[in-house]
């Protein structure tokens, strides 16, 4: 009986964190000007059933609201998947089972170079103008795509900084309020 308990509990997490992170990916595509902030609330839905260490959950979590956000926004759920999925599984994953921190940025950044690589593959093809830009636009591709690639890591490790403390914290406030009834 305790087992069947607890398989609720874990698809109750998986299914509340399916819905939080669904809301979070639908508004980012209706309110365009705050489509990065709230891709980056989706992962708080995703955190969801990884706060009490349900990692197949949180996976599955992440699968379904990649489906289901593909036939709500279409293309439009690819930042989700690539920053706000399966990456804050595989991040809090290594973060709790307490893998070498160095190996796991060395992981992270190969990763953020890939995700920097498939949006600049798909910038390019938009075509944007950089000559306004005249600090960066006088640069060679290969320095521009440089320049750029080591913005983006640095501003992907500052996130997954904070999706490690935003982490902690769900944990603790999930813990309490799990606690008090």
């Amino acid at each position: 009986m305790a087992v069947k308990k607890d398989i609720g509990k874990r698809l109750a997490l998986a299914g509340i964190g399916t819905a939080i992170s669904l809301i979070f990916v639908v508004l980012a595509y209706f309110i365009k000007n705050l489509s990065l902030s709230f891709y980056v609330l989706s992962a708080g839905g995703v955190m969801l059933p990884l706060t009490k260490g349900y990692f197949r959950e949180g996976f599955l979590t992440a699968v379904a609201v990649s489906v289901a956000g593909f036939f709500i926004v279409n293309v439009s759920i690819i930042p989700f998947v690539m920053a706000s999925g399966f990456y804050v599984v595989a991040s809090i994953f290594l973060y709790e089972k307490k893998f070498n921190r160095w190996i796991g940025y060395v992981i992270k950044l190969a990763y953020s170079a890939a995700v920097f690589f498939v949006c600049y593959k798909v910038l390019t093809l938009i075509m944007i103008d950089l000559t306004v830009f005249p600090a960066i636009g006088n640069l060679s591709p290969a320095a521009l795509y440089a320049v750029l690639n080591v913005i983006f890591s640095l501003a992907f490790i500052l996130y997954d900084f904070l999706l490690e403390k935003g982490y902690e914290y769900l944990k603790k406030l999930l813990e309490k309020l799990l606690k008090s009834n």
